[in-house]
């Protein structure tokens, strides 16, 4: 399934709601108001295919909890499921990763501004000295847009770039995230409005390797992905991204020629959550 359609069916899930085009400049979000507890509910299923034939698949789903702490958010995943499927055999549940298990501190700011994120846990316990800094602010950007200082008109774009260097770990890489986002309009979910913005990201990601220069390039990954924004709570409610890449060397001797994936999220308790939920 290519990157394209994936996006146009997750797109036709909100066929049952109205979107409003108006002749006038539709004004998006200049910052949002965090609750002092909230939490998303996410899906991602991710797929390997040989042509247009899957030959593996990963489902995951988890909730990621926030609750107020000294001016930043404690925040942990919760009720993580983790299922690997081969067609023709058994599913598999898969282990957790370190960053599954433990709680971390974040900085969560009014333009969505993800700052000072660390595992809460001291390094030198089994399991935190593993963890990936990176992937609490990546995995957030999905869901909440990095507003600009102005109050963007409909079809603006501005961008945001995200710096991360993880090479200190095991897994660790290093590289940057440039999104560039959009406001496209406004819509309406069981009488709320919501702003609309899409967004389109590149990542580039270096692994460490042997070499002059220590690292070697991975397989850039595009990301596309739209989040709703509820206007009267000043919160993102919903949020669905898909991505996807041509295989690397090592997958390809084994006859896989690209891999790709998909995700959602929900505002757990919202109205998108009531009306769009789950199975």
């Amino acid at each position: 399934m290519t990157l394209s359609r994936t996006c146009a069916i997750w797109t036709a899930a909100f066929l049952l709601v109205s979107c409003r085009e108006r002749s006038q400049f539709a004004f998006g979000p200049t910052e949002y108001e965090w609750p002092d507890s909230f939490s998303y509910l996410v899906e991602v299923v991710a797929e390997s295919r040989a042509e247009t034939l899957v030959v593996a698949r990963y489902e995951e789903r988890k909730a990621i909890r926030f609750a107020a702490r000294d001016g930043r958010f404690l925040v942990w995943y919760d009720s993580v499921t983790k299922l690997s499927l081969v067609p023709g055999q058994a599913p598999v549940l898969q282990p957790y990763d370190p960053e599954d298990t433990l709680q971390y501190y974040v900085g969560l700011g009014r333009r969505g501004e993800v700052t000072d994120a660390e595992p809460g846990c001291d390094p030198l316990v089994g399991g935190c000295g593993e963890v990936l800094p990176s992937i609490l602010p990546m995995e957030l950007r999905r869901m909440v847009p990095r507003l600009p200082e102005w109050e963007p008109p409909r079809g603006f774009a501005w961008e945001d770039t995200l710096v991360f260097d993880d090479t200190r770990r095991a897994r660790g890489q290093r590289g940057s995230v440039v999104t560039t986002y959009r406001v496209v309009g406004d819509t309406v979910v069981a009488s709320s409005g919501l702003w609309v913005v899409a967004w389109r990201s590149l990542r580039r990601a270096y692994s460490p390797a042997s070499g002059p220069t220590g690292l070697a390039p991975n397989v850039p990954v595009e990301e596309r992905g739209t989040v709703y924004v509820d206007k009267g709570r000043r919160i993102p409610v919903f949020a669905m991204w898909a991505g996807g890449a041509a295989a690397p060397e090592n997958l390809r001797s084994a006859g896989v020629t690209s891999a790709g994936y998909r995700g959602r999220a929900y505002l757990a308790g919202s109205v998108v959550e009531q009306v769009l939920s789950p199975e």
